[in-house]
């Protein structure tokens, strides 16, 4: 998740707040309609105002003519920052209880990765499941809002200090250097299918075994994140598992149809 921004802000407008709204619709593709209101005037002001523009309504004139700082805030708006291995005692908690006990006792899985911004967590999947079942079928699905982070996921290519999370045996068995960055080799690339996907408009596949969607929702409104889990909850196959981030939960887990299981797991009875 990016860093908050601390500058002074000014109170919610809720005349300029719409007109923001329809302009990001219209130049960014994205509904803030589900949004927390006060959280992303907040924080679009805040970015504004570090880069030296007046308000709102000035940087989106501004984006729209701007194509780096149009992408810069495009990222803003869908906190397109993680890392490989992020939170490691929750994977290994994953691991543990529900992904190695699935590659071991079926004959394929299918796994989501929703909202994978440049592609950590689907390849932090993938090297998982190939060190527990190297020879077990595993289809993961990765989406995001972002045509352009999702591009560079599908590259597979990382920079030294993007790699901070993987150790050097996980370098030399998943990874060619490729000049001074890291190349995810194919056996991993081969596992995950790269997709443009909306979590509040469009539809979601079925049956997943594992649905991964962590840090990605914290912005959306109380009833924009409960529509959006009662969607996981149908997405998963009986048994299967959500895996938020280590701060996420949800406070009316039954209501959506799901059971928790563990800090930040929960699933579909």
């Amino acid at each position: 998740m990016a860093l908050p921004i601390f500058a002074p802000v000014p109170e919610l407008d809720e005349d300029a707040y719409d007109r923001m709204a329809k302009d990001v619709r219209t130049l960014l593709g994205i509904d803030l309609s589900q949004y927390k209101p006060a959280q992303v005037w907040r924080r679009v002001n805040g970015f504004a105002t570090a880069r030296g523009l007046a308000d709102a309504d000035a940087l989106v004139a501004r984006a729209g003519q701007d194509a780096a700082l149009r992408q810069a805030f495009l990222d803003m708006l869908t906190i397109n920052v993680s890392e490989f291995f992020r939170n490691p005692e929750a994977w290994d908690i994953l691991v543990a209880q529900y992904l190695k006990p699935m590659l071991l006792g079926q004959l394929s899985i299918r796994i989501w990765s929703a909202g994978c911004s440049l592609g950590y967590e689907p390849f932090t999947i993938a090297m998982l499941a190939r060190e527990i079942a190297p020879h077990t079928p595993v289809h993961i699905l990765a989406t995001d809002l972002d045509d352009t982070v999702l591009s560079r996921a599908r590259s597979g290519v990382y920079t030294e200090a993007q790699m901070a999370g993987v150790s050097p045996s996980r370098r030399t068995r998943f990874f060619r250097q490729v000049d001074k960055n890291w190349e995810a080799r194919p056996e991993l690339q081969a596992m995950i299918t790269w997709q443009r996907h909306d979590l509040l408009r469009d539809p979601y596949e079925r049956p997943f075994d594992i649905i991964c969607c962590r840090n990605v929702v914290i912005y959306f409104t109380e009833a924009a994140k409960t529509e959006m889990y009662k969607r996981f909850c149908e997405s998963l196959r009986v048994g299967g598992v959500l895996f938020l981030g280590a701060t996420e939960s949800i406070p009316n887990v039954r209501a959506v149809g799901l059971t928790p299981s563990g800090l930040t797991f929960y699933k579909r009875p």
